[in-house]
């Protein structure tokens, strides 16, 4: 009788959200400017969109830029739709910033300041 010797497989340890982000090729980095608060920030670029995610007050805002589409969304709602406040302004704003000093972001920097011009524009 022949024994055969059964070696369990290792699963494949789990994958963060950013690790499965970075894999498919984009790049996430942590905020890193004066006056932003740099330790609950998180910019990732990934090829024609952009989300930056950061504390607004006393919750979690996040802002997302999709190129291709011409579109920005505040907390996950087209700004074309609604008013926004003050320190939504100064948070959109606050972006081009950022864009500038990050190597990936600087790709879409034009883009989303042209986007965001037309949309507040759009919004008077």
């Amino acid at each position: 009788m022949k024994i055969e010797k059964k070696i369990p497989m290792q699963p494949s340890p789990m994958k963060s959200p950013i690790d499965l982000w970075k894999l498919m090729g984009g790049k996430t980095e942590r905020v890193t400017l004066p006056g932003m608060p740099a330790q609950d920030s998180l910019l990732a670029v990934y090829k024609d969109r952009l989300t930056f995610t950061f504390i607004l007050g006393d919750e979690v805002a996040s802002i997302h830029f999709d190129r291709v589409k011409n579109e920005i969304y505040f907390k996950g709602h087209n700004i074309r739709n609604f008013k926004l406040t003050v320190s939504q302004m100064q948070a959109l704003n606050g972006l081009k910033d950022i864009l500038k000093a990050d190597e990936e972001g600087k790709k879409l920097l034009s883009d989303y300041e042209a986007t965001l011009a037309s949309r507040l524009a759009d919004n008077k």
